[in-house]
């Protein structure tokens, strides 16, 4: 492994830059922003610039001479190399594409661009190309028709070339000039960090980025205020809140399903007092986490204060009797926190979802502070139960929650609360579009008001 410094103008030229020179092997490893050429080495007039470390994995030498070996150089039925041109020429089609979609100055992507497509007119298999070109075997001057399936690829090659023209005039059209990248990137960049950090992956910063210019004029993309306007536009789009939860026509039974540690049972015992103390209905708790004995003292402390009936049941059967038989309009369940990981654990609590009859609902509650690939295991692993919405819990211990509205959309989940304390019965709030906009653009009060 050796690493090389790249430096430019911006880190998406720079990226450019290493692929095109290191292909697609190369890792970038960090960047950094620097000052050069300023008079007599001050910062007087000095350029800023974003310096790209990479590692390039070392190669072995016969392949990369294979690779570059000249394309009009093929022995009588080479094909194999005819097939790796092409192969080429559809990793260059996708180059170009990359370097359209990623806002490159026009003066410095033109001239990849057509460097690009000056390597694909090169004397490839077709006499046409370049008159005086000719394919040689080892013994003199060799005929195309010799070479296996020879018309095939070079239909195949005229077609993806002509696709590489179309996509060079689709860019120019769509973009008579490329975006001023450099100036752009000082006023969208707080952004793109914002969303980064919101563990928003590549694809998904670049998708809003680009919705954002198209909902904006050039001129306003130096104004942050609309910058920041068209973002949480963009973002309410993709939340979807569903609360406050409401009584049913009878009787209404509320789950609460989740991984370990997420406070499943304070939030359970939050919306208990909510609906008891403050909507005056009337209200039951059900445990069935009978592997945490912390947690089910606690429950009953909790239904001790607010004058709530408690069940601990133990088995299936003793459940579906008290859920038939219990009166209260009401009733709340709590689960045991189970690892995404334990297929079996979370068919258990299934199970007992399953033998609800009446108004239902399973609430899925998570961590803010979940990582993104965990979100996503747990929120695929307890789908099989089916929930209706999300309680985001713990908003206080997080700085950022765009992870799980991520998730949340990915899944076409909504979200009905959130919570942000321990304290009972306060800090849980209905779940509203614009408060969670505002906590994952930064300007967050996490009270309801």
């Amino acid at each position: 492994m050796k690493y090389v410094k790249i430096k430019s103008a911006t880190y998406n030229e720079a990226m450019m830059k290493l692929r095109m020179d290191y292909g697609e092997d190369a890792i970038p490893v960090s960047h950094r922003y620097v000052k050069e050429g300023g008079i007599l080495n001050s910062k007087l007039f000095a350029k800023n610039l974003v310096e790209l470390t990479a590692a390039i994995p070392e190669r072995n030498n016969s392949k990369i001479k294979s690779v570059k070996k000249s394309l009009v150089d093929y022995t009588v039925g080479d094909s194999e190399a005819i097939k790796e041109s092409l192969r080429n020429a559809q990793k260059e089609q996708i180059q170009i594409k990359n370097i359209l979609n990623a806002g490159i100055k026009k003066e410095i992507a033109q001239p990849v661009i057509d460097n690009i497509l000056d390597r694909n007119s090169a004397p490839l298999i077709s006499s046409g190309l370049h008159q005086n070109s000719r394919i040689k075997s080892e013994t003199g001057t060799f005929n195309k028709e010799s070479i296996p399936d020879y018309k095939k690829f070079e239909k195949e090659f005229e077609e993806i070339k002509a696709t590489l023209k179309m996509l060079l005039e689709d860019g120019n059209n769509n973009r008579s000039t490329f975006p001023n990248s450099h100036e752009e990137d000082e006023f969208v960049k707080p952004y793109i960090n914002i969303l980064r950090d919101n563990d928003f992956d590549l694809n998904e910063r670049n998708f809003l980025i680009d919705e954002i210019k198209k909902t904006i004029s050039p001129d306003d993309m130096k104004d942050r205020y609309k910058i920041e306007k068209s973002l949480k536009d963009l973002l309410k789009s993709k939340i979807i809140t569903y609360g406050p939860i409401k009584k049913g026509i009878k009787k209404k039974v509320i789950m609460f399903i989740g991984p370990t540690g997420v406070g499943k049972t304070t939030t359970m015992a939050k919306l208990g007092a909510i609906y008891a103390l403050r909507e005056d209905y009337k209200v039951a708790f059900v445990t069935i986490d009978t592997y945490r004995i912390a947690a089910t003292e606690q429950l009953k402390k909790y239904a001790g204060i607010m004058k709530i009936p408690i069940h601990v049941v133990n088995d299936q059967k003793a459940f579906k009797d008290i859920i038939n038989n219990e009166k209260s309009e009401i009733i709340l369940v709590d689960t045991s926190g189970r690892s995404h990981k334990n297929d079996l654990k979370i068919s258990e609590i299934k199970s007992y979802a399953d033998m609800v009859e009446f108004d239902f609902e399973k609430i899925l509650c998570v961590s803010a502070n979940t990582k993104k690939n965990d979100l996503k295991d747990i929120f695929k692993a307890f789908g099989k139960i089916n929930f209706n919405s999300v309680i985001i819990t713990k908003v206080d211990e997080s700085s950022y929650i765009g992870s799980v509205i991520n998730v949340a959309d990915t899944f076409k989940k909504p979200i009905s609360y959130y919570t942000n304390g321990q304290e009972v019965p306060n800090d849980i709030y209905v779940a509203e579009p614009n408060k969670i906009v505002d906590m994952i653009i930064g300007e967050s009060t996490y009270a309801g008001g």
